[in-house]
């Protein structure tokens, strides 16, 4: 059972909660809860946790679950009409309830993205799912284009909509795609119980899977459409026609768009159906993609900006060793280098401005919301906190390193003795710890005492600023005061004003 769910600070607002649970969480312009009534929506609370990508979502369980992405490969993808894919992947141990869905997730350009999809058959060493494919969704793109043996992420919980072990009569009401947990169903199902199976879809060729449901014992198949043509033009019409027929002990089974599924439900439920006897899952539409160039002028959907973030990373760690070294051995630290009259001046400016990017751009995103350029940019705050942090690491370690008699020398009094030398170790130290724990590993393995270790990034922020006064006063404290007022901002005005 969940007791409470919350949201902290530093929200990115990527909407992966509001795509997996929509009932509780708002991404507007950062995620929010919208809702506490979190009964039969549990496993969906718990894969938004999940899936946050900074992991600002926190759920306060009465029971230790957990739950883990795993890898399935594509074994078979063939197509069932003109736009509906039936893709099957091989897992390992796969363990589910028929009528239960997963959720796959992926990264492209833009970032991580996730959708959630009825299982249509599975067994102990695959799944197949059912998805249509159209140009501007996401998903359809991306395992459009999936080949043979290609690999994806997926997580798997346990839901709430599944086939019950009982003798009532079932009903199974889908509408399109919707239809590939009621396969799951119909196959687990005992063949000798009486089922009805209502399949509605818009046209005559988006029907799928007919051959197949009419070979289940004792299950009377009726397909609906509501643009026929000749064919079915007897059968037009929606789902709902044919709700009079079910009985009062009948176990009624309904998946399909929110609006169909609410329908449905409060029609049972105004003419006494028990509503202990609906079971219902409902899917949000997938969000639809606007054009390129529209998707970032409007949206800020840069989608170069996880490459850029992965560049300056490389650059921090490769380029930047390797310059001080190859400038050392040549007594060239503060000489000409490749572009720069000064290297080790042009070094300290590029750590200085990189810090002041970070310390500045969180607030400056609390402050204006609505600009949503400034969220993408939030992103880049781990590569420039590695950016800085190397600079100063890079000139206090490879010293030792080409001298082993100056790491004792280190620690003696004249090192740290008072202001200046006790300022400078302290932005040494800091912009280490800094380097080493600004990566998703330490995240996880140091879990609550990651982000009580990132705070030693004030520590570095001040120190900083205090050994780079001395050298340029006019150039430091604008900024330096900028930076202060925008935290103070954020931390104080915003609160008072929510």
């Amino acid at each position: 059972m969940i007791k409470d769910v919350k949201v902290i600070p530093w929200c990115i607002s990527c909407k992966n909660c509001e795509t997996v649970c929509p009932k509780v969480f708002k991404v507007a312009p950062k995620s929010k809860i919208i809702s506490h009534d979190y009964d039969w929506i549990e496993s969906e609370i718990l894969m938004a946790e999940a899936m946050c990508p900074v992991n600002v979502i926190k759920v306060d369980k009465k029971w230790d679950v957990k739950i883990s992405f795993k890898e399935a490969k594509v074994l078979e993808k063939k197509m069932l009409n003109h736009d509906v894919l039936e893709i099957t992947f091989s897992t390992k141990k796969f363990k589910f309830k028929a009528g239960q869905y997963i959720s796959l997730q992926q990264k492209d350009l833009v970032g991580k993205f996730s959708r959630s999809y009825s299982i249509a058959k599975a067994d102990e060493n695959s799944f197949t799912l059912n998805v249509k494919l159209l140009n501007k969704w996401r998903w359809s793109k991306f395992l459009r284009n999936l080949k043979i043996n290609d690999k994806v992420t997926y997580l798997w919980a346990l839901w709430s909509f599944y086939l019950k072990n009982t003798d009532n009569k079932k009903v199974f009401i889908a509408t399109g795609t919707w239809l590939a947990p009621m396969i799951a169903m119909l196959d687990k199902a005992d063949p000798k119980i009486d089922k009805t199976v209502i399949f509605w879809v818009r046209y005559e060729e988006d029907l799928y899977y007919i051959e197949e449901l009419k070979k289940y014992e004792n299950t009377k198949v009726i397909i609906k459409v509501s643009r026929p043509g000749e064919k079915y033009k007897k059968n037009k019409w929606r789902v709902t026609d044919e709700l009079s027929h079910i009985k009062e002990n009948d176990e009624v089974y309904i998946c399909g768009n929110p609006e169909m599924v609410e329908s449905v439900k409060e029609w049972l439920i105004n003419r006494g159906h028990s509503e202990k006897l609906i079971f219902n899952e409902s899917f949000t539409i997938s969000r639809v993609y606007p054009w390129f160039w529209k998707d970032i002028i409007f949206n800020w959907n840069i989608p170069w900006i996880n490459i850029f973030s992965w560049l300056v990373i490389i650059f921090s760690l490769t380029f930047i060793p390797f310059s001080w070294f190859y400038n050392s051995i040549n007594n060239n630290l503060y000489g000409t280098y490749l572009w720069l009259d000064n290297f080790m001046w042009f070094m300290y400016d590029l750590s200085w401005w990189s810090v002041v990017f970070v310390m500045a751009i969180r607030p400056l995103s609390d402050l204006f919301p609505k600009l949503g350029i400034l969220n993408k940019l939030v992103s880049l705050r781990k590569s420039f906190w590695i950016l800085s942090s190397s600079i100063i690491v890079v000139n206090f370690i490879w010293p030792m390193i080409l001298d082993t008699s100056k790491v004792l020398s280190y620690f003696s009094m004249s090192k740290w003795w008072f202001y200046m030398p006790i300022n400078n170790r302290l932005s040494e130290i800091t912009a280490l710890i800094l380097l080493f724990t600004s990566n998703h590993l330490s995240q996880v393995k140091l879990g609550i005492w990651w982000k009580r270790i990132q705070r030693t990034s004030y520590i570095y922020f001040i120190t900083w600023w205090i050994a780079a006064w001395l050298y340029a006063p006019l150039k430091i404290y604008p900024y330096m005061a900028v930076v202060i007022v925008l935290w103070f901002l954020a931390l104080t005005w915003l609160k008072i004003w929510k």
